[in-house]
Order: structure tokens, then C-alpha cells, then sequence
């Protein structure tokens, strides 16, 4: 009993203590102020591109949305205008890999570089089949032939959604002259992949400027009806174009590397060149030939020199 009390009486007085500290204003951690919370609501987005200097980074917005225009200016004596580069969809303004090293390395031979954001892609389709109907049988036969890709989306949405990003580039090409100022001299329009399908198109339906010089990448479009159509598109453009084409490419550009090349020689394209150069992603000293023939043809044939 007489060690009951003691604890009785410790416990008594712990308690007693904890209620004076939840009563005193002073132990209590402030709340922020509404001045406070109004100044965090207000700091600056972090850079998407925030390794990069502040002086690369412009911005351009589309919809309402602000989005990424790196600018990296001539380097040395040259200067012969801008090289406007456009990645591949789905990607950034400073996409890891050979359109990147383009343009940070472009510079040297007197060429500025704007690199813009490309239009994304919609998001593939998630197919799903119930548990039950796992081991019923097929109601019809594929209608997709077996040496074709399965189609991600309906025609309809696929030309929708095609139809939108070319709005996209046209809207960001717009607004390029602006900025463009500061190199005046020849624009060499570089750009790769799907991006490089829609510039295509563009430029046959003179939506968007010619440039003096185009350079295409593996040019494809995953609608098959439009990638048969690049062919013909790129050999009645009338700038010089370069059209590299690697063996590593997209199977849909693959396809039509042969008939780009014929058409042009066909429908008399002087200023036409196809060049097949290996690309791969972990090469750089391709990429660094890639650049070689960028700077040699773009120079060439924009009259620079």
C-alpha cells in the first residue's frame, strides 16, 4: 500500500503539468499567417528544365498553357541565322538523345538553336477482358492484318487527335518570330519521327512558313493513310530538303524510305537528298556525323556561305 501512493501521487502531478502546458499560448506552434500562405501560394513553378541556364529558357504559351522554348545563341564569328528544332512527340524541347546534342552543338557552326516543346501523344488504351469471357470464343476474326500493328485508336479519334497537334505546332511556330529577331540570317527547320510527319503535312497544306532549309529524321506517321501520303508531301515541298533516314528507324518510316527517295528523283526535286546514317540512341559519335551533315547541307544549300 505504501508504495500504491507514490505512484498515485506521481501520475497526479504528471497530469497536472500536462494541463498547463496545453493551456499556455506559448507552447503552441504557431499558425501560419495569411500573409504567409499567400506568398507559398505565389512562388514561382519549378523549371521543368531547371538544370539548364536561366538565359536558354523562354516561354511560349499555347491554350493558355505555358510551355518550354530553349534559345541558345550562335557561338564564334558565323552567323547565319536560326536552326528551329522540333523532337519527337511525347518528348521535351530537350529531349535526351540526338536531337539534344543538335542543339547544343549546332552553335559552333553559327547557327542559333530554338528548340520547341512537340505536341504529345494521347494515351494508349487499356484493353480489358472480363474474367468471364476469358474462355469464351471469338465472335469474328481479326479484322487487322497479321503483318500490321493492332490499331490503338478508332480512325475517327486518331484523325482528331492528329488534327489537334498539327493546331499545336502551327500556334508554336507563330510565335517563333518574336524571338526569332535576335538571329536574323536563314531558318533550318530540323525535326524527327512523328514530329517530322506533321511538319511534312503542314508545309504541304502551307500552314506554316517555308523555311530555307528542311531537315527530316525518320519521318513517319503511325496513320497509316497519312504515312503513305509523306512521300508524296516531301517531294513537292520546293525548300532543299535532307531527309536522313537510319536502319534503326521506325518500321512505318522504314517503309516508306524507298518511295521518298524515288518520288523525288521523280517528280525532279533538285534540292532532294536522302542520306542513311545509324542513329543509335547510345552512339554518340553518329550523332556527331548526323551534325556533320546537318551543318554541311545547311550551309550549302541556305546560301550561308
Amino acid at each position: 500500500m505504501a508504495r500504491i501512493i507514490p505512484s498515485v501521487l506521481g501520475l497526479a502531478l504528471a497530469l497536472a503539468c500536462a494541463s498547463l502546458l496545453a493551456a499556455d499560448p506559448s507552447s503552441q506552434t504557431p499558425e501560419p499567417s495569411a500573409e504567409a500562405a499567400q506568398s507559398k501560394s505565389n512562388a514561382p513553378a519549378k523549371r521543368a528544365s531547371s538544370y539548364l541556364p536561366a538565359s536558354e529558357i523562354k516561354q511560349i504559351t499555347i491554350d493558355d498553357q505555358p510551355l518550354e522554348l530553349l534559345v541558345r545563341s550562335w557561338e564564334g564569328r558565323k552567323k547565319l541565322g536560326a536552326a528551329i528544332i522540333l523532337p519527337a512527340t511525347n518528348g521535351t524541347a530537350d529531349a535526351p538523345g540526338l536531337m539534344a546534342f543538335v542543339r547544343r552543338n549546332i552553335n559552333a557552326a553559327g547557327w542559333a538553336s530554338l528548340s520547341l516543346t512537340p505536341p504529345t501523344e494521347p494515351p494508349s488504351p487499356n484493353f480489358a477482358t472480363p474474367a468471364t469471357e476469358v474462355t469464351s470464343a471469338g465472335a469474328a476474326q481479326l479484322s487487322s492484318p497479321s503483318n500490321k500493328p493492332s490499331q490503338k485508336v478508332k480512325p475517327e479519334e486518331s484523325n482528331k487527335h492528329l488534327l489537334e497537334q498539327e493546331d499545336f505546332l502551327v500556334k508554336s511556330m507563330s510565335q517563333l518570330d518574336s524571338i526569332g529577331t535576335d538571329f536574323p540570317g536563314k531558318r533550318v527547320l530540323i525535326t524527327a519521327d512523328q514530329s517530322a510527319g506533321l511538319l511534312i503535312s503542314l508545309l504541304s497544306q502551307n500552314k506554316i512558313a517555308d523555311p530555307d532549309v528542311l531537315i527530316v529524321i525518320n519521318p513517319y506517321s503511325e496513320d497509316e493513310t497519312r504515312n503513305q501520303a509523306i512521300a508524296e508531301k516531301l517531294a513537292k515541298l520546293t525548300m532543299p530538303i535532307l531527309d536522313i533516314q537510319s536502319p534503326d528507324g521506325h518500321p512505318a518510316s522504314i517503309e516508306t524510305a524507298a518511295q521518298r527517295k524515288t518520288l523525288a528523283v521523280t517528280l525532279e526535286a533538285p534540292n532532294y537528298r536522302q542520306t542513311t546514317l545509324a542513329l543509335n540512341l547510345d552512339n554518340e559519335s553518329a550523332w556527331q556525323n548526323c551534325l556533320t551533315a546537318i551543318r554541311g547541307f545547311a550551309a550549302r544549300m541556305s546560301g550561308a556561305y
